[in-house]
C-alpha cells in the first residue's frame, strides 16, 4: 500500500510539473520569469554589445555607461530584462527568445526606459545583443 501511494504521490507530481512546461508563450506584459536559461554574457556576446550599444558612434541605441563596463555589467542588465515584471517574450522565427521590458528607469543614454534582450535558445541563455528601446515592450518607455 506504501509503495502504491508513493507512486500515485510522484505520478501527481510529475503531472503537475509537466502540465506546468506546457506554457512557454506569453502575453504582452505577462512576465515569463524562469522560463528561459538564465542570461549568460560571452566574451563574443559583450563585444557586440559594446561596439553597438556602448559607443556612440555606432548609430544604435545606446545603454548607460553602468551596462558597458564589462560582462558582468551586461549580464545585470540582461537580467534585469528578462526577470522584469513587465514584458513581451516572443519566439522568433529563428528560434532565439525576444524579450521587450519595460524596466520602469533609465537605461539608456537617450532616456529609454524599456530594453530589448535576444537570447541564443530558451535552453543557453546565451546573449545575441541586448539594448535600450522606446517601443517594442508594454506600458511607456519614455
Amino acid at each position: 500500500m506504501k509503495n502504491t501511494s508513493q507512486l500515485a504521490i510522484l505520478c501527481a507530481l510529475s503531472m503537475a510539473v509537466l502540465s506546468g512546461c506546457q506554457n512557454v508563450g506569453s502575453k504582452v506584459g505577462e512576465a515569463q520569469v524562469g522560463v528561459d536559461a538564465q542570461c549568460v554574457v560571452t566574451p563574443a556576446g559583450f563585444q557586440h554589445i559594446f561596439d553597438r550599444h556602448c559607443t556612440a558612434t555606432s548609430g544604435a541605441s545606446q545603454l548607460l555607461p553602468q551596462y558597458c563596463t564589462n560582462a558582468a555589467a551586461a549580464q545585470t542588465f540582461c537580467r534585469m530584462v528578462q526577470n522584469a515584471p513587465n514584458q513581451a517574450r516572443v519566439v522568433q522565427p529563428d528560434n532565439r527568445i525576444r524579450y521587450d521590458s519595460n524596466l520602469n528607469q533609465v537605461v539608456g543614454t537617450a532616456g529609454e526606459k524599456c530594453g530589448r534582450l535576444i537570447i541564443e535558445s530558451a535552453a543557453n541563455g546565451t546573449v545575441v545583443t541586448e539594448f535600450p528601446e522606446f517601443s517594442g515592450a508594454p506600458g511607456n518607455c519614455r
